[in-house]
């Protein structure tokens, strides 16, 4: 973001701001909806509370205050924050417009940009500022995914989707550190499960359909509280049933004693933070390795694909431990597929799938090293959980991360329309910028549509008028290569087009992809690596596995390296930045128990790809603003 002028505020400056606050206070806390809560007296107090309008005015009132310059600075600064979850854009901008982002820190720089995105989002429809502000990825910094989430859950309550609203802020209760804020949020969710049982919206209901267990206990929690009882005992064997249903559940920290008098017999599971993991997770107790994969269903397919590949490095594997068992989760719960692998004493798990059942089992007490086969929403909640995916958004960083490695650092970007293209960009706009790029200007396309000749021509505007080093597009085969005819149609031949690989299908096509040539994209290297050893072990898979290997390449390398991660598991345990070379690219564990994947680069020549440079494990080790703890705050 460029700032045109840096303000400098004095004292009289800060006490106006102060006032103006103060003015406009009690109709933004009218607004948000408060719940009974006595006047904050503190600025911490009014957060907790969810006042951001009192809090905005209590930071504001304090650093006109104070006489320590650093203690005015810092308060200011949260005054801002607090006035854009407010939602007042002419206050926070005003505060916020005297912080450069270069003067902030990593943290601050973060909770700026939330606070910016919050401003452009004053007045979006709901629907629309949800697609702008995607949950967070697993490495953001806790003060900012609280926020993330607080704000998604407003947007969904905005909505009358109190369902969705009341998961939201039982993910933020994921990342809050400070036991007030949590027991708040915990408060604020039972009264909305009460609002939502008053409106239909109860656990059997279609809106609950898509609800987490955790979400679907403080539902269940409402209904019992909602019931009219004949005696204090029957509802406590009630609410005992209901522990008994959902064990460790938020409610009981809080909620169950101040609302019900009822002592509970559980507590929460205690979540570590990303980052505080590896210390503590636990070793498997045997070297056997279970594959949880939905085998049947809309997503057999790509499970058969990963367990194919699975098994065939296993086949190559010259340790040759017990034959994985492979049970299918189609029509397993979390908490099923966990009572399985326990019951069959497991080593280590692997899988599941679907992202759902990945971010439930994350949140189960568990000792089996699991890897769940894709991201959460959340940082895990206990040692021993890693993450592995083939999520667009780490491929459309990678993009980022190997065009400013190579001097482009000025970047055109083009997307689809909707929450997927959403989600690729804002990857791709952080890493850029995170190494020191920018986004010249970007624009979406409708991928139905057969001509893009309006968002093309637009870019091109700016691409003549300010200079950019490259176009960044997302998109599939077809309209990659409709978007690089349309760039030449109108005279942009040397504009360099980078992407992922969603461009590629994985499978040389000349005649089709010829409209391809000079486009740049990341792939893995079991895709378009070279070599006589590649080249030997692509063909054996084919004659081993035929179909899954030739048509889901990359899903069946995504199953080879899961077997590669149980693999190490099982040899020593995963650390914080273990490197080593997978076929789906050279694998970096994060701090926060997620795996990246750093890609080979190749290039269109006369219709077939063209490996230019593969992933390196000393590019990996040397990448410190590739690690977790800088994912993009937005990127799933």
């Amino acid at each position: 973001m460029t700032v045109s002028k840096k303000l400098s505020l004095g004292p009289i400056a800060v006490l106006l701001i102060a006032l103006m606050l103060a003015g406009c206070a009690e109709q933004l806390r009218q607004a948000q909806g408060q719940f009974g809560n006595a006047q904050a007296g503190t600025p911490e107090e009014a957060v907790a509370q969810g006042d951001y309008a009192r809090a905005a005015e209590l930071y504001a009132q304090a650093s006109a205050s104070t006489s320590d310059r650093d203690r005015s600075r810092q308060l200011r600064f949260e005054a801002g924050l607090a006035a854009a979850q407010a939602g007042d854009a002419q206050m926070a901008k005003q505060i916020l417009s005297s912080f450069p982002p270069s003067t902030l820190n990593d943290l601050e720089r973060a909770r700026y940009e939330l606070a910016r995105r919050e401003v452009n989002l004053v007045g979006t429809p709901p629907a629309a500022a949800l697609e702008q502000l995607p949950p967070p990825g697993s490495g953001t910094p806790p003060q900012v995914a609280e926020r993330v989430w607080e704000k998604r859950a407003q947007l969904h309550f905005e909505q009358n989707n109190l369902i969705a609203g009341i998961g939201a802020l039982v993910q933020r209760g994921v990342w809050l550190v400070d036991d007030r804020m949590l027991r708040g949020n915990d408060d604020n969710i039972y009264s909305k499960a009460l609002d939502a049982i008053t409106r239909g919206q109860g656990p059997q209901s279609q809106a609950a359909q898509d609800a987490d267990q955790t979400t679907m206990g403080w539902l269940a929690l409402a209904e019992i509280g909602q019931r009219r009882w004949n005696s204090r005992n029957e509802r406590d064997q009630a609410l005992a049933a209901w522990e008994e249903r959902y064990p460790q559940h938020p409610a009981t920290r809080s909620i169950l004693d101040q609302r019900f008098d009822y002592r509970a017999r559980t507590t929460p599971v205690e979540r570590s933070r990303p980052g505080q993991r590896f210390g503590q997770a636990p070793r498997p107790q045997n070297d056997s390795v279970a594959l949880a994969l939905p085998m049947t269903g809309n997503f057999s397919s790509a499970a058969k694909a990963i367990r194919d590949g699975f098994m065939f490095a296993y086949e190559n594997d010259s340790s040759k431990p017990a034959r994985p068992q492979v049970y299918d989760t189609s029509a397993m719960s979390a908490s099923e597929l966990l009572q399985q692998a326990q019951s069959d004493r497991v080593g280590i798990l692997v899988g599941p799938l679907d992202k759902p059942k990945v971010a439930e089992l994350a949140r189960l007490d568990s000792q089996i090293p699991t890897v769940g086969l894709n991201y959460t929403d959340t940082p895990d909640s206990r040692p021993g959980f890693y993450q592995f995916a083939l999520a667009p958004e780490d491929e459309a960083r990678e993009v980022a991360r190997q065009a400013a490695a190579k001097g482009r650092t000025r970047a055109l970007a083009l997307v689809p329309s909707g929450d997927w293209g959403m989600r690729v960009f804002n990857a791709f706009r952080s890493e850029l910028e995170k190494r020191g790029g920018q986004v010249v200007d970007q624009a979406t396309y409708e991928p139905s549509e057969p001509d893009h000749r309006d968002p093309i021509q637009r870019l091109l505007q700016s691409y003549r008028r300010g200079g950019a080093d490259y176009i960044f597009v997302a998109a599939q085969p077809a309209q990659a290569r409709l978007i690089r005819s349309q760039l030449r149609y109108y005279r942009a031949r040397n504009l360099a087009m980078l992407t992922t690989s969603h461009a590629y299908t994985g499978s040389p096509d000349p005649g089709e992809d010829i409209d391809l040539n000079g486009v740049e994209f990341v792939d893995m290297p079991w895709v378009v690596g070279a070599g006589d050893f590649l080249d030997s072990r692509r063909a054996e898979a084919i004659q081993r596995y035929g179909t899954t290997a030739e048509h889901y390449e990359r899903l069946f390398a995504m199953g080879m390296d899961a077997w590669k991660l149980a693999d190490r598991i099982a040899e020593r345990g995963l650390r914080p930045d273990d490197l080593f070379e997978g076929m789906t690219g050279v694998l970096k564990v994060n701090p926060d128990g997620t795996i990246r994947r750093y890609l080979a680069w190749a290039v269109f020549r006369d219709g077939e790809p063209e490996l230019v440079e593969m992933p390196s494990i000393s590019d990996a080790k040397n990448d410190d603003a590739g690690s977790s703890t800088a994912r993009d705050p937005w990127a799933r």
